[in-house]
């Protein structure tokens, strides 16, 4: 009896029931499409923050002696310690392996830089490292990593980026900064003569100027080569001096990878760089404060909207109310029958709103991000509870004037 009441009444207010399930379906679309951009936003975001440089460093433990007159401590004495190139692949083992982004190795070495275009001379910071080199892991996959990856936005590129190199061949090409073109009076194609001298002993090599670099920081003053290239120049097979790692801080501390990189590698420090990974996790945590007000809004908004819809129904239904009360029917039937269909209302719209949610998702990933958004499947349940309880709240008020209508009342006009 109660469900065939329960169909009949559905039927008979198909346009206040479509009405109240289009609200209904705007207000579910909004939180489905910030749920899915939300549960995905933080691993692009975090791809995103990783393109403008590294947040952890690896440096190689070392002895420090501490040299002074008594109590006065004059200076410290470090012991150089490097880090081998055959274990950095190590880095992509830990446990949080999948939140590695990328990371590259510098091998840094002061030289003499002669331009062969002009004679001018002078000291430089030469850096080895990886520009874009492919590695084999464990498990066989192949994972693409070095500066290009970790540092494709940092670095204002004029020209061409270099590629890693498996041999040393007679044509060495290199990538100069800003300020070392400019003291050199070097363009792209130039030649340039670098000179390393260790004691007795003194190696040379000729480059040439395939890229210029701006980055407004140090590098602008280094010149890049192949790590190795460096390596062969100085001497140093197989050593680096540090290693940059680009790390997606969602899901862990960067404190944690730092600390299993460690375990991995035992004779290096991992240490995070605090205020890049405070700056990226400020930002996550706004734009998921943005993403929640919007949702709140909407969903308040439809509160009111479908709320508004019931009561009317509920004012035009009068006579059939007290018709229902009169024949014995009790306030807790009458306000479930309304709870039952707000129910359903509520059920079917917050489905259909999950299915436009998921299409909002992708406008949104592909003009913010330039990428799909994954649709989310534990979001559906979500979606569909809120609905569920956005359209009793709704019906609160409706169900109460519904309650307290009087039969005799409403049935005297007729």
């Amino acid at each position: 009896m109660f469900f065939r009441i329960l169909r009949k009444s559905l039927s008979r207010q198909k346009g206040k029931v479509l009405i109240s399930m289009i609200a209904i379906i705007m207000g579910a679309s909004i939180p489905s499409a910030m749920l899915n951009v939300s549960l995905d936003i933080n691993e692009k975001i975090g791809a995103e923050f990783r393109k403008f440089g590294a947040n952890l460093l690896v440096v190689p433990k070392s002895d420090t002696i501490e040299i002074g007159i008594g109590d006065i401590s004059l200076s410290s004495v470090k012991d150089q310690q490097y880090i081998n190139e055959s274990d950095i692949y190590k880095i992509k083992t830990i446990n949080w392996s999948k939140n590695v982004f990328g990371y590259a190795p510098f091998l840094y070495q002061v030289v003499s830089a002669k331009a062969k275009t002009n004679g001018e001379e002078q000291q430089v910071v030469l850096t080895g490292t990886w520009f874009e080199k492919n590695i084999s892991l464990e498990e066989g996959e192949i994972f693409t990593t070095g500066v290009r990856k970790i540092n494709s936005w940092w670095w204002n590129v004029e020209g061409e980026w270099i590629e890693d190199i498996e041999t040393i061949s007679d044509t060495i090409y290199c990538m100069i900064g800003k300020s070392v073109a400019e003291k050199l009076s070097l363009n792209l194609g130039d030649e340039i003569e670098v000179t390393y001298r260790e004691t007795v002993q003194e190696t040379t090599k000729n480059l040439t100027v395939v890229g210029i670099i701006t980055s407004g920081g140090s590098e602008d003053n280094h010149i890049f080569v192949p790590l190795l290239v460096a390596q062969s120049l100085t001497n140093r097979e197989n050593r680096v001096h540090t290693v940059q790692v680009s790390a997606l801080c969602i899901g862990c501390p960067i404190e944690t990878i730092a600390d299993e990189i460690e375990t991995k590698i035992s004779y290096i420090e991992a240490k995070t760089i605090l205020q890049m990974t405070n700056a990226e996790m400020n930002v996550l945590e706004k734009i998921q404060m943005m993403l929640a007000l919007i949702t709140i809004i909407a969903l308040l908004a439809t509160i009111l909207g479908v709320s508004t819809t019931l009561t009317t129904s509920v004012l035009e239904r009068r006579t059939e109310i007290g018709l229902m009360k009169s024949i014995g029917a009790e306030d807790r039937k009458i306000g479930a029958l309304f709870f039952a269909e707000s129910s359903i209302i509520g059920l079917l719209g917050g489905f259909f709103g999950f299915l436009i949610g998921i299409v909002g998702a992708q406008f949104v990933g592909i003009l913010v991000f330039d990428s799909l958004v994954t649709p989310q499947v534990i979001v559906l349940p979500i979606v569909l509870g809120i609905s569920l309880l956005v359209s009793l709240l709704a019906s609160l008020v409706p169900v109460k004037r519904a309650m307290g209508i009087e039969p005799m009342i409403v049935l005297r006009g007729l």
